[in-house]
């Protein structure tokens, strides 16, 4: 018969505290963790212990090359059981961390029901980091959430359009993340940042703005701010007042016009305009609005339409602390007839750095070297690199007027192993402004 060893220093998982164990299953998904409590009586009540929730239950955010799932009613109501058992069992431990994505394809009133009524439990618990993906016929938030004192983090993935009421009060709220919510008018946005009194971070994605006139974020401490992909914004305008604001990304279509205030301490800015059936002159003058206030920016991404559009400014706008520079790579058949490319921003920004670029933007190589590239340029990356000869002129021209440049990496995907060995046999052959450069091929 085996004989049980004793370890000595050796702590039992069971001999842990049932802090630490609570703390351990906090990192496990919720339904994981409850399956803990058959382990052993010691065990038994320990999962009612973990303040981070997380529950799941989808049938239509599959990829699209996969089958979707379709769920039977037994299992969804299985998942409704479930989730009213663990919130029923932690009835008296506080919520940290509340994850619902709750996504049915033909949900009825009763999942609807189902989620406001665990929303408004965490709520009253006092859940610090909200985390919905809620797609039910007819849902709305629980008038509650609105005043959750609690707050720290709010991300909301949820088709309806988004009623904010009178009393919305957010005080302790720092981070915000909407997606594909519709607002209702005016108010409901301007209620909503200004109850946030102590927000830092915003993202707003996928957002309607049919039933808005003028999008204003105004606020004094916002730190960072994300606006991705809004749809119906055509007709709207974007109001920005941030001082604080060290962060900003936009990716989306120009819209009516931008009253843009106080950004002056933007450090970096990834500014992507996407083509619409519009007039460029008119694109540009939109535009210009944004690349004039954030004049103070170190690091920037712009997509090849950003870049048109930048170019069209009269007279261009000086980043003269700028040090990155990135504009990565696009098919937009537009770049083929562009008459003037990044060669005419090199000539305006003499402290560039970093250089990533894609290299159809570099329509001509200026007579005049420009100085940031004898002087400042350290890195630069071209992406979208063919083995013909214009391709190669450029990276020469890099390479024989690069006083600075520490590395060139150059990615050339589309070229067989054969072409990308041919291409490093020339550009290594060639001589170098820079001894201290290296040159690499992907």
């Amino acid at each position: 018969m085996a004989k049980k060893v004793k370890m000595k220093g050796v702590v039992r998982i069971n001999d842990l505290p049932d802090s630490i164990l609570s703390h351990i299953l906090s990192f496990l998904p919720t339904k994981v963790a409850a399956r803990t409590s058959i382990l052993s009586t010691r065990w038994r009540n320990l999962f009612t212990l973990v303040s981070n929730l997380n529950f799941e239950l989808y049938e239509d955010i599959m990829p699209f090359w996969r089958k979707r799932k379709s769920l039977n009613r037994s299992t969804i109501k299985s998942f409704r059981c479930f989730v009213d058992r663990v919130l029923f069992f932690q009835d008296k431990t506080d919520v940290d961390k509340f994850r619902l994505i709750f996504r049915l394809k033909r949900g009825k009133m009763v999942e609807s029901r189902s989620a406001c009524r665990w929303i408004s439990g965490v709520v009253k618990r006092g859940v610090k980091h909200l985390d919905l993906n809620i797609s039910l016929d007819k849902f709305t938030l629980p008038g509650d959430l609105f005043t959750c004192r609690t707050l720290v983090t709010l991300k909301l993935d949820i088709v309806l359009v988004l009623k904010v009421p009178e009393d919305i009060h957010f005080p302790n709220l720092q981070t915000l993340h909407l997606s594909s919510v519709k607002f209702f008018d005016d108010n409901s946005v301007k209620s909503l940042f200004s109850s946030c009194t102590s927000l830092e971070e915003m993202v707003i994605e996928k957002c309607s703005m049919e039933n808005v006139r003028s999008f204003g974020i105004l606020h004094p401490l916002l730190k960072r701010l994300t606006i991705i992909h809004c749809c119906d914004s055509s007709h709207s305008w974007l109001v920005i007042d941030t001082p604080c604001l060290s962060t900003f990304k936009y990716i989306g279509h120009v819209v009516a016009g931008y009253l843009l205030k106080n950004l002056e301490s933007v450090v970096s800015a990834d500014i992507q305009f996407l083509i619409k059936d519009q007039d460029l002159q008119v694109d540009a003058r939109h535009a210009m609005a944004i690349f004039r206030e954030i004049y103070n920016v170190r690091s920037l991404v712009m997509s090849p339409y950003s870049l048109e559009l930048l170019l069209s400014c009269e007279p261009l706008p000086a980043f003269h602390a700028l040090a990155e520079l990135e504009i990565p790579y696009s098919n937009d058949e537009r770049l083929s007839s562009m008459d003037k490319g990044i060669e005419t921003l090199l000539s305006h920004w003499p402290e560039l750095e970093n250089l990533a670029f894609t290299q159809n933007v570099l329509i001509s190589l200026p007579e005049e070297v420009p100085s940031c590239l004898l002087f400042k340029v350290k890195v630069i990356e071209i992406s979208n690199f063919r083995d013909d000869k214009e391709c190669i002129r450029k990276a020469k021209y890099i390479l024989e007027n690069g006083g600075a440049l520490e590395k060139l990496t150059i990615r050339a995907s589309k070229l067989s192993r054969e072409n990308k060995l041919n291409v490093s046999q020339v550009l290594f052959a060639y001589p170098r402004k820079s001894k201290e450069c290296v040159i690499l091929i992907f």
